[in-house]
């Protein structure tokens, strides 16, 4: 007895009173244990409890913080031991497996304290509930920079970024101990180890090998109003292909696509429907400047103009069988469908004078690039970006890579000025 109560004044007196507060919440709950009993078995006056915590949800508030720190360095401990020993998704699945059976385990050791959050959460003032949330962050976060190295070590990637993976994991595995500790699982899982098999499985298979990242090519803004000013004098059908290369981003594939109903026009904005092999659709804004450069308006610019020079085709229309034809928005020479073909030797005779960088020439890819890094400089959110680009998430880092690398230049050369 003199052992215990010498070890007990050792411990700081509001550490004591939250150690004992856990305790007593994980063995008989919040509802059924008092701040009276919480003192006498910490050994204080139920004044200095109150002196410390102000009330019962106060101390309620410091008996989770206590219990998400602990878990954080647990977690931060566990990643840190797996993660340098990971490089390959076998290894992701084991780290996956790992870290969701430690989380249960620890929710499932103070049932008590479960049910009560589950049961009295209503009853928290906002401040508690502020300060729970803010906590439950410090450990998604932590365990997002787990996954970001899991999946760096294993060269692997993933469509939705770490901190997004975290919580979802997270919130998947809280939800599965709520169910364990307040109704009967088994109507929802058979056990435990189908609900981790099944939770592990389903985050692997959107996991992908890292591909080769293509380099991102982009044209400097001088040579691109060069080559608009070479596709222009060349006729109204090459300045609308070059504007819609430039001005939107299509690819080739995209512009032989197009149909005159899929150019429309919006708040004083010209709007291309575009569509893929499958027939998903996008939707992509006509830009009315060009890396600075003005080319109209939305209803007076390049494709409007060419558009234009085709109303004749459009009165005169007497064969319906070429009704599918005429309906494309931009024709050949001879009036047929556009073709890859075609495009590709427009876009030879525009840049034949011009080279990259290492001598080599032009390609029309490279359009599409420099359009994409535009709207990118232009602070476009990257969750626009990809909707209105058509270009997945995990494909992103190469373009904010190449326009990291512009911007530290122009601020180098800045410097010089």
């Amino acid at each position: 007895m003199v052992h215990a109560l010498m070890s007990v004044s050792r411990i700081p007196t509001r550490q004591r009173i939250v150690n004992t507060a856990l305790e007593l919440f994980a063995s008989k709950g919040i509802t059924e244990t008092t701040t009276r009993q919480i003192a006498d078995f910490a050994q204080v006056n139920e004044v200095t409890l109150f002196r410390h915590f102000g009330n019962k949800h106060g101390l309620l508030l410091a008996v989770l913080q206590e219990c998400l720190q602990k878990y954080l360095v647990l977690a931060q401990v566990g990643e840190s031991l797996m993660v340098s020993d990971i490089s390959s998704q076998s290894d992701l699945r084991r780290f996956l497996k790992y870290y969701i059976q430690s989380s249960l385990r620890a929710l499932e050791s103070v049932p008590e304290l479960v049910r009560s959050l589950v049961g009295e959460a209503g009853q928290y003032p906002l401040e508690s509930r502020q300060a729970l949330a803010q906590g439950i962050n410090q450990v998604n976060q932590t365990i997002a920079t787990a996954i970001h190295d899991v999946l760096i070590n294993s060269r692997l990637q993933y469509s939705l970024p770490p901190i997004k993976l975290a919580n979802l994991l997270n919130t998947c595995i809280l939800g599965y101990a709520v169910i364990t500790l307040t109704s009967d699982v088994q109507a929802v899982w058979r056990d435990r180890d189908e609900f981790v098999s099944t939770l592990v499985d389903m985050f692997i298979q959107e996991v992908n090998p890292i591909s080769q990242a293509r380099p991102i090519n982009d044209i400097s803004a001088e040579t691109v109003r060069e080559i608009l000013l070479q596709a222009k004098k060349c006729g109204a059908k090459d300045y609308a292909i070059a504007y819609l290369l430039f001005g939107a981003g299509l690819t080739a594939l995209d512009i032989t696509r197009l149909r005159l109903k899929d150019y429309q026009h919006q708040a004083n904005h010209g709007i291309l429907l575009t569509r893929d092999a499958t027939g998903n659709e996008r939707s992509v804004p006509l830009n009315q400047k060009i890396l600075g450069h003005r080319y109209g308006s939305a209803t007076n610019n390049p494709l409007s103009a060419y558009l234009k020079t085709r109303k004749n085709e459009l009165k005169d229309l007497k064969d319906l069988k070429n009704i599918e034809e005429i309906a494309l928005l931009i024709l050949s020479s001879e009036g047929k469908p556009l073709s890859l073909e075609e495009i590709e030797q427009l876009w030879e005779r525009w840049t034949q004078p011009y080279r990259n960088l290492n001598g080599s020439p032009l390609t029309i890819d490279q359009a599409r690039h420099t359009w994409c890094l535009e709207m990118l400089s232009r602070g476009i959110d990257v969750d626009s970006f990809c909707i209105i680009s058509g270009i997945k998430p995990n494909e992103l880092q190469a373009y904010q890579t190449r326009l990291n690398q512009k911007l530290a230049i122009d601020k180098a050369i800045a410097l010089d000025s």
